[in-house]
């Protein structure tokens, strides 16, 4: 069973096989019920937020496996992890005192947004995105060659990646369509994507700590 679990093939068949059951089983059977089950309160929000607390506290449980040098590196994937809980939550629709969001760049330009803010929110996207930009520098050399050498962890890396990058993408498709076709995308399209991305969110965090655990076999193992 570990060594199945420690296969770099694990997360991609575990996150196809899971995704496509949960589409199966809304499609087939409750296919007007798409937009329902992704909102507040929903099975799929609810599942979500399971799998962050179940992330966070694997964090704080396997944080023996970050040697005293990679100490930084368990910060920075904490306060990542949190940040991403956060956004989960929607906390960034509460943040600003004039505008829907801080964190877009019509907030900035905006004169009617109070300067204090801007700096605030401002420095506040500075260190997100140094965290990120260190961790690109940091790794990004190390996962694209031990892809083709069919690493565990980095093969689980991008697996969460993708999730990543398509909820990213099918979340803006409805607002790009319509600036670009200067006409909106039907209901039942909406409601799809909406169902697409939230679904493929639950394994955000569900993806992070399949990485966690695996990364805490392999140094057993070695």
């Amino acid at each position: 069973m570990k060594k199945n679990f420690l296969s770099p093939f694990f997360t991609p068949i575990f996150f196809l096989v899971t995704w496509g059951i949960i589409l199966a089983i809304v499609f087939t059977f409750f296919p007007e019920k798409r937009f329902e089950i992704t909102v507040d309160g929903s099975i799929i929000d609810i599942s979500t937020y399971c799998g962050y607390a179940i992330l966070l506290c694997g964090m704080l449980y396997f944080f023996k496996d970050f040697k005293e040098n990679q100490r930084l590196n368990w910060f920075i994937f904490f306060l990542l992890s949190v940040c991403a809980l956060l956004r989960e939550a929607g906390i960034q629709h509460h943040l600003s005192s004039t505008d829907t969001t801080p964190f877009k760049s019509r907030f900035f330009l905006n004169p009617n947004n109070p300067l204090s803010e801007k700096i605030l929110y401002g420095l506040v996207l500075i260190v997100f995105f140094s965290m990120i930009v260190y961790l690109v520098v940091k790794y990004a050399k190390h996962l694209i060659v031990s892809f083709f050498k069919l690493n565990t962890i980095t093969w689980s890396t991008a697996v969460l990646c993708c999730c990543l990058v398509f909820s990213k993408i099918i979340d803006r498709f409805p607002a790009n369509y319509r600036h670009t076709h200067n006409i909106p995308l039907s209901r039942s399209a909406i409601d799809t994507c909406s169902f697409l991305e939230e679904s493929s969110e639950i394994f955000i965090p569900i993806i992070a700590f399949i990485i966690l655990w695996q990364n805490h076999f392999l140094i057993k193992r070695n």
